[in-house]
Order: C-alpha cells, then sequence, then structure tokens
C-alpha cells in the first residue's frame, strides 16, 4: 500500500529500498518492484546494512508495529533509519494506536521530535501517521 502510493506519486522503483522480514512478502515485492532494492531482513538491523551505494536517503516510511515492540527494538529501528538519512530526512510512521508510538522519553534519548501530522477514520482500526524529525540545536 505504501509502496504503491509513492509510486504513484512519482518516487521512482530504483530509489526506494524495500525492507521485508517475512520470506513471501518479500518475494512478493520482488514481483511487483523489480526496479526496487528488496531487503529480507529484520528492520533492527538496518544500521548493519548499505543502502543507496552508501548515499543518504531522504525519508523513512514506516508501517512497523512500534507499540507492540520491545523499547530495544524501537530504538535499534530508529536509530538505525536515521543513520542512513540526510540531516533534514524525516521519517514518517503509520500507527493504530491512540498515542504517539514512540514515547517522549525515548524521542529525547534518540534526539528526534514527533509531530502528529493526521488521523483517518475511514481505515479500520484507525490510522494516525506522525512525522519524526532531528532536533535541531540552537548552539
Amino acid at each position: 500500500m505504501f509502496t504503491r502510493a509513492l509510486i504513484a506519486r512519482g518516487v521512482k522503483q530504483e530509489d526506494l529500498t524495500l525492507i521485508e522480514s517475512m520470506p513471501e512478502f518479500a518475494a512478493a515485492l520482488s514481483i511487483h518492484y523489480p526496479q526496487a532494492q528488496i531487503l529480507r531482513m529484520d528492520a533492527t538491523r538496518l544500521r548493519m546494512v548499505d543502502l543507496f551505494e552508501g548515499r543518504p536517503a531522504g525519508a523513512v516510511i514506516s508501517g512497523l508495529p512500534l507499540l507492540s515492540m520491545s523499547p530495544r527494538k524501537v530504538i535499534a529501528v530508529l536509530s538505525g533509519a536515521f543513520r542512513k538519512m540526510r540531516p533534514e530526512g524525516v521519517l514518517y510512521q503509520f500507527t493504530y494506536g491512540a498515542r504517539c508510538p514512540v514515547s517522549q522519553r525515548f524521542q529525547h534519548h534518540l534526539g528526534i521530535k514527533a509531530e502528529l501530522l493526521g488521523r483517518t477514520l475511514a481505515n479500520l482500526p484507525p490510522a494516525t501517521v506522525y512525522r519524526f524529525r532531528r532536533v535541531t540545536s540552537t548552539h
């Protein structure tokens, strides 16, 4: 769903890296998006892989169930994602929870800040989108 929407908005397949841990879903992604880079792996290992020949990404889009993941895994996913992005890069997180999927404490620890972008009640369950950015230093 996310990938199709990105491509419909003009993002080229070759500019995408899709991460999927389930073999059958990774295989389906390879068929549907043959020019995208498909990595069959756990997203907590993101910091250990080379993406885009070392060039930093502009954005990460995640539908991972962060609210049901352990704090250690959430930190691994987010810190790995932000290490792979340009300084002004952003992470968009889709969630079905009633609250932000990353606590204020973890945001502070990671040097990021969440912004609620919107909710859609038409989705069952209702979906919420947050944008996470690095906190910029004022010094």
